[in-house]
């Protein structure tokens, strides 16, 4: 009697097998990941994906379905022992630190995620003499409970027919077959969909040429060649610092975001933080990107848009601004394969988020820190952190060291991370604050409304003006020369306002160009006021403090709407906007309310009255006689 009829092991093998059929692969790329994982691991050089597709009858048509996917590589081959080892669940090469792979899971999960059988020729003196073994979902739920003992077959005329160069003396061949669970139907379909993914995880892999990854769809025995055929895997960065990726153009031979630094690194954009794990030092590398202005706007000196892209649209709606829409998150990247972009710590509504990266990476020997699952898609510790705040659970009293103290002595999995964590959240901000003044004039739908605003302001200006008024800015202007005053509204927007020089240059052209006499921008600043205003010659620059809640409430729910926003999201956001408003003139009632000073509460109330009376003018369009 077998052991499984005694009752006597803790888990059944075909349960165990059925159960792990739903562990968690996000898809059929994520799944196919694992298997050039171990390619990698076997020095391969070249890995080749197929997927074959099969006809299908109907009544009307014929239709074509992916039936089988395969991945075959040129690495180191195995002998008889590991290749069944490496069928056997938790097995593998067990924990060994030095390859990508880990748990011995791989192989043997990801491939019963997607089908129902599974074979593996492998070889080490040529494919003629290969092994041969395979899982057969059928024969576990019979009762089988051993991997097949490997047996010498050679691989199919098929699949050497297939390849793009002849079988070399070792490599790996592995089969899917019966796709129960392969989410694509065409060959076509299947490889576009995981090319993209493919190209991001193995990226560092991709750039620095130490593998080539062809997708190969395959009908009729023949891989399809042309613009809808067979290709190799490009790098997708989604830092976009890597100069030749599978970027739209013009971003796919140019990096399209920089180096972001805050000038502290010893390497532009580069950070690196010790983590000790019991006595021993590891180093974490991250690495900050930010896209370059001519990202987000077609009117940078030098870097046109492309033809075919409309500068009337926002950049986020151009091919790369949507390429950059499916690259949001925190990479994280072990042992130089990324892990998973963690969208946890993006803000998901706003459009912004699409135009910063940030890398993380780490070594194997920090994955019990990281909280790395066995399927190598999540870091379930590092993204816990993502929506942290000591504050909210410290005890009353409770400093941050003490705070730290305590969970060191609860055991708490996040303490090794939480300083990385407070880190990125930091960076973080000072990234969108940063990608704020970049898209300072980006959005033609915002920048046409800028333009009416500052006609009308500078309407009003003049007309007070021509009525015998004088201001500050105009007195400076009769005493400037035009290039006097282009060099000093440069220079507030760069230096005072953090303005990158191209976008500064162009705002103050426009302006001169138009004889404007009043700017807005938004701007960080160290401030309790909401807005402060510059007088320079000619121009009257308000400035909106972007760290003053009241441009979070208020200007930003107004400015930033999300592309694709619904009736009902407009609607929200007015009320919003209107409830903010409201608030800001009872701060004002409550500022007059406090003043103990009859004397200045007069001067206050005056204040008031004139700012009114410009307000007037300044609003009313100045063509009805009062």
């Amino acid at each position: 009697m077998s052991s499984e009829g005694r009752n006597y092991r803790i888990v059944s093998p075909s349960l165990t097998v059925k159960a792990m059929r739903d562990s968690g692969y996000k898809n059929t790329a994520y799944a196919l990941a694992e298997l050039i994982d171990n390619s990698i691991d076997a020095s391969a050089t070249l890995v080749q994906v197929f997927a074959c597709e099969s006809p299908v009858e109907s009544a009307t048509q014929t239709r074509y379905r992916v039936d089988k996917i395969a991945v075959l590589d040129n690495g180191k081959g195995m002998d008889g022992e590991l290749l069944r080892r490496a069928l056997k669940y938790g097995d593998g090469l067990g924990d060994d630190r030095s390859r990508i792979g880990r748990f011995g899971m791989g192989l043997p999960n990801s491939s019963m995620s997607q089908c129902t059988k599974v074979e593996v020729w492998s070889w080490k003196n040529s494919a003629a003499n290969a092994l041969y073994t395979y899982l057969d979902l059928e024969e576990i739920s019979n009762g089988q409970d051993e991997v097949p003992d490997p047996v010498l077959r050679p691989v199919p005329e098929y699949w050497d027919a297939l390849s793009e160069v002849p079988l070399g003396s070792s490599g790996t061949l592995v089969v899917w077959t019966d796709l129960d669970r392969v989410k694509w139907h065409s060959a076509g379909a299947t490889l576009r969909n995981t090319a993209e993914l493919i190209g991001r995880v193995y990226r560092h892999y991709l750039h620095d040429g130490s593998v080539d990854i062809k997708m190969a769809p395959v009908r009729d025995g023949k891989v399809i060649e042309g613009d809808t055929g067979a290709y190799y895997a490009e790098p997708n960065d989604p830092l976009y610092l890597m100069p030749k990726t599978g970027t739209p153009a013009p971003f796919n031979s140019t990096p399209m975001f920089e180096p972001f630094h805050m000038g502290n690194e010893a390497e532009p954009g580069v950070y690196r933080y010790p983590i000790t794990v019991n006595g021993v030092q590891h180093t974490v590398t991250v690495r900050a990107s930010i896209a370059r202005p001519e990202a987000r706007r077609p009117d940078v000196s030098g870097h046109p848009w492309p033809a075919d892209a409309s500068p009337n649209r926002a950049p986020g709606d151009q091919k790369w601004g949507k390429h950059a829409r499916r690259n949001i998150g925190v990479s994280l990247v072990r042992k130089g394969r990324e892990l998973d972009l963690d969208t946890s710590w993006a803000i998901g509504y706003d459009p912004v988020e699409r135009w910063w990266g940030i890398e993380v990476d780490f070594p194997p020997e920090l994955d019990e820190v990281f909280g790395v699952t066995n399927n190598k898609q999540n870091a379930v510790v590092f993204s816990s952190l993502a929506d942290f705040d000591w504050s909210e659970e410290q005890d009353a009293d409770e400093t941050p060291k003490q705070f730290k103290d305590r969970l060191r002595e609860l055991g708490d999995a996040r303490l090794p991370l939480i300083d990385l964590a407070q880190y990125l959240k930091g960076l973080l901000g000072k990234m969108r604050k940063k990608l704020r003044q970049q898209a300072i004039g980006s959005r033609k739908n915002k920048k046409r409304h800028d333009q009416d605003v500052a006609s009308k302001a500078t309407d009003a200006v003049k007309r007070r003006q021509e009525d015998g008024y004088t201001g500050t800015t105009d007195i400076l202007a009769e005493e400037a020369t035009e290039a006097e005053r282009r060099k000093e509204q440069v220079t507030a927007l760069t230096e005072r306002h953090h303005v990158d020089e191209d976008t500064a240059q162009t705002l103050v052209d426009e302006a001169l160009e138009n004889d404007w006499r009043v700017r807005w921008i938004s701007s960080p600043q160290d401030s309790s006021a909401f807005f402060n205003i510059d007088l320079l010659a000619g121009m009257l620059q308000v400035s909106f403090n972007t760290e003053h809640p009241l441009h979070d409430k208020l200007m930003a729910v107004l400015d930033d709407v999300p592309e694709g926003a619904n009736e009902a999201e407009l609607r929200q956001r007015l009320a919003r906007a209107t409830e903010t408003f409201k608030l800001l003139i009872f701060s004002w009632a409550r500022m007059e309310d406090e003043i103990p000073s009859k004397k200045a509460r007069r001067v206050i109330s005056d204040a008031r009255s004139d700012w009114g009376r410009y307000a007037r003018d300044f609003i009313e369009d100045g063509s009805e006689e009062e």
